[in-house]
């Protein structure tokens, strides 16, 4: 009798294929909005952020296309990947991701802090000043962004540390799931608090405050994902822009 690996399957994609084959067996018919994320997910017991995601999967194996401020529709009602929501056809999760870089950030800045030099300070400085001139140019790279982090761990001195936040960055970069959530939200997350975030993260290492560091990159990441899951949510597209304004009031001056 033959023996077969048993695989065990994220929530994200769990949910995907419940959605999957509900759309294939016509219980969502084609041209039909899907419910809102939100109900989604109470009815389904899961994060906003794994219907999210399965939104995402669903969305590139071709089943769902999105209208920016009108929902989530059936676009077809046979995928057009075999691989559906497997990792090799479509990456890691996104908030897989940011779960894995506040884990890790968290504790490279509360590190940091207690390591860094004046030299990795001006290094830091500069990145902010790259991200500073990419907003301006509406974010065409994240150069600025990956330096600052990256550089934080090389303030610790760990070489371990700074190969491990660079590959949770270039896990990202390789990430389709993530391009295309990204590319949905990129010019939404185009605010002044962004900068300010990162900022804060700066002075708390430039007065060599473990504590501060470590809380100020842990609320800057907790605040990326949920703008990701708020901005992503086509139906609330016509609220965004006027929330941003008001919270990025607090980064004017810098």
């Amino acid at each position: 009798m033959p023996v077969e690996m048993i695989q065990t399957k994220r929530l994200f994609q769990q949910v995907y294929e419940q959605l999957a084959e509900l759309i294939v067996k016509g219980e969502f018919p084609l041209g039909e909005r899907l419910p809102a994320e939100r109900d989604l997910a109470r009815q389904l017991g899961v994060s906003r952020a794994t219907v999210r995601e399965a939104m995402i999967a669903l969305e590139l194996s071709g089943l769902v296309e999105v209208r920016v401020g009108a929902g989530i529709f059936v676009l077809r009602d046979k995928p057009l990947t075999r691989g559906g929501a497997d990792e090799e056809e479509i990456g890691l999760a996104p908030f897989e991701i940011l779960e894995a870089r506040r884990t890790i950030e968290c504790a490279v800045a509360y590190f940091a802090a207690q390591q860094i030099q004046d030299g990795d300070i001006a290094e830091l400085e500069a990145a902010l000043a790259v991200m500073e001139e990419e907003h301006r140019t509406g974010f065409k790279t994240e150069d600025g962004d990956r330096s600052f982090h990256v550089g934080i761990a090389r303030a610790t001195r760990n070489s371990a540390l700074v190969r491990t936040v660079e590959s949770l960055w270039d896990l990202k970069y390789r990430a389709p799931m993530w391009a295309k959530l990204h590319e949905r939200v990129r010019a939404a997350l185009l605010r002044p608090a962004l900068l300010s975030d990162h900022w804060e993260i700066l002075e708390a290492l430039r007065r060599r405050d473990p504590i501060a560091a470590r809380d100020a990159m842990d609320a800057h990441l907790v605040q990326v994902a949920e703008d990701l899951l708020r901005i992503s949510e086509a139906e609330f597209a016509g609220e965004v822009a006027a929330e941003d304004q008001q919270r990025g009031r607090r980064a004017v001056g810098r």
